[in-house]
Parts: C-alpha cells; sequence; structure tokens
C-alpha cells in the first residue's frame, strides 16, 4: 500500500473504495516522481477537524481544503526523486517503507469545490491527494515558476490514471445508464450499457444484445464500439459502462477492442446502476495488450 487511510468521521457509503483509489493515485504520483518504497498517511475530515488543525499547528483560524506535514526537508531546488539518501533516513519499519508524512483532507470543502468545477467528488480527493503527495514529496507554489512545475507533476500522474478535467465521467455515466434500458437480454436479465467519448467529443451508445444462439451475444461495450466506428470516429478518448444489477467491468475480447482504438491511458468508466462508478485506465485491464501499432497500422485510417 501507498497510503494509509484514517477517517476522522464517518465515511459515507459510496466512498467505501476511496482508499483504493487514492493508493493508486499516490502510486501515479512516486512514479511521476522516480520514488520507490515510500508511503504516506491520508486523514478524511471535516471543516472544524482541519480548520483545528490549521490554528494549532499552522496559526491560521480557518478551514481549507487539504494540508501536508512532511516529515522530510528537502534542500532548496530540490525534490524526492533527487534526495534518494535523505529518503532512505525516513524509513519506518512499521510501514516497511520511507514515511513521507501526513495528507489531511477536507471533505466538506471538496464536495463544494467538486461541484463547483462540475466534476465528481471522487475527482476533486483525487487531486487533494495528488497536490499534497508532491508537497510531501518537496514541491511548493510560493511563486508562479513553481506553480507551474507542481501543477505538471499534479496532471502527469492523474492523465496517468485516466483522471482528466476535460472529461465529464458523471454525463459518460449518464448515457450509458440511458443505453442500458434499449438491452436485449432475455436469457441472462442482465442489462448493460455502454457510452463511448470520441477524440472529436461526439458520444455513442450502445447495450448488449443477447441471442438463442449464446455465442452471438454482442456485449455493449462492442455495441457502442460499432455505433461509433460506423459513424467514422477512430479513436476513444474514454468509454463509461454500467451494469443493471451489478458493477459490469468489460470482458477480455472488449478490452481487445477497445485498445484498437484508444491509448492504454484511456479512462474507463464502470459501475452498477444507481450505486455510482470507479474509474480505471484501459491499460490497467489489459496490460501489455496489442495494438494495432504493434503491427505497423495507424488505426485512424
Amino acid at each position: 500500500m501507498n497510503i494509509e487511510l484514517q477517517w476522522d468521521i464517518p465515511m459515507p457509503e459510496k466512498l467505501s473504495d476511496l482508499e483504493a483509489l487514492l493508493d493508486r493515485v499516490a502510486g501515479a504520483c512516486f512514479d511521476a516522481e522516480g520514488v520507490t518504497g515510500a508511503a504516506f498517511a491520508v486523514r478524511i475530515t471535516d471543516d472544524a477537524g482541519i480548520q483545528a488543525l490549521n490554528r494549532d499547528l499552522r496559526g491560521i483560524d480557518r478551514p481549507t481544503d487539504v494540508l501536508s506535514f512532511p516529515t522530510v526537508q528537502f534542500p532548496a531546488g530540490r525534490t524526492a526523486g533527487r534526495c534518494p539518501k535523505r529518503l532512505r533516513r525516513e524509513y519506518d519499519p512499521y510501514l516497511g517503507k520511507v514515511n513521507l508524512g501526513d495528507c489531511v483532507i477536507n471533505l466538506n470543502r471538496a464536495a463544494q469545490q467538486a461541484e463547483e468545477y462540475g466534476h465528481p467528488l471522487t475527482r476533486e480527493l483525487c487531486y487533494l491527494a495528488a497536490h499534497s503527495a508532491f508537497h510531501l514529496m518537496g514541491y511548493d507554489h510560493m511563486n508562479e515558476e513553481e506553480k507551474a512545475q507542481m501543477r505538471d507533476m499534479e496532471e502527469k500522474a492523474l492523465q496517468k490514471l485516466g483522471i482528466t478535467r476535460d472529461i465529464d465521467c458523471d454525463a459518460l455515466f449518464e448515457q450509458a445508464c440511458e443505453a442500458m434500458q434499449m438491452a436485449y437480454c432475455p436469457y441472462s436479465k442482465f442489462q448493460v450499457g455502454a457510452c463511448i467519448l470520441a477524440e472529436d467529443g461526439r458520444t455513442f451508445k450502445g447495450c448488449n444484445f443477447e441471442n438463442a444462439s449464446y455465442g452471438a451475444t454482442i456485449c455493449a461495450e462492442r455495441c457502442a464500439a460499432g455505433n461509433a466506428i460506423v459513424n467514422g470516429a477512430r479513436r476513444f478518448r474514454a468509454i463509461a459502462v454500467v451494469g443493471s444489477t451489478a458493477v459490469a467491468w468489460p470482458c477480455g475480447i472488449c478490452r481487445q477492442v477497445l485498445r484498437e482504438f484508444s491509448d492504454p491511458s484511456m479512462p474507463v468508466i464502470v459501475g452498477e446502476y444507481g450505486k455510482g462508478y470507479t474509474v480505471r485506465t484501459l491499460g490497467e485491464l489489459l496490460p501489455e495488450g496489442l495494438s494495432p501499432e504493434d503491427l505497423g497500422v495507424n488505426a485512424t485510417n
């Protein structure tokens, strides 16, 4: 594990998977910086909790969105990736890793900012965790140059996970839910809907449709891909998939079909109807997948 999560307030049911998600965010931040064998603690609190910490430890008597308390002090102008010896001094036998410090996130402020920016709460929590991770690794934003450098690192890490500012995961998932209603599944009774976002901004829906000869059944993901292809789309930026009574992870053949028209970093938004979603990258779902480039082909042709 890259993080150890602690809740100072009751955990909302919709965030039951938060520890796994933030662990992946921390891992992506470490990879971007070139750091291995490190970890940090994450605490989730509210306005009152973070205001008390801000007041007692920093002398600022007001709430904020995130606080970072590093254990490692890096030389001016240097960050964790360039200071391996200094990192090793902070090895924590309990963690079995280098302890970078503590990240404290205000869930109240995160929810407010997510609504203000128009993206999911999980996306805001991921950004705040990444922001804190880079603080713990020696980055700061005291001037415009430092701010730009830190923001570049945050975006690099989050993009690796397919967590971007310009993909509306909520909207894609909602369209997948709409497509699910059209599913033809008299045998399994399991409806699946999908929605693909093409590179040019168009979206294409699909649903599963079954057949008395079971092998002729088509998955929602390939139905959406066929819809996109027949309309001239050759590059996919994201896909959302929803199952009616369970999370509908794409099957192996669908993952390979998506790889034909997508980069490994493409977000795959997967969930259960009425219960939200999680986001993975296609590369996580299909590591070392065969691509057109492997065969010297340009899929955009």
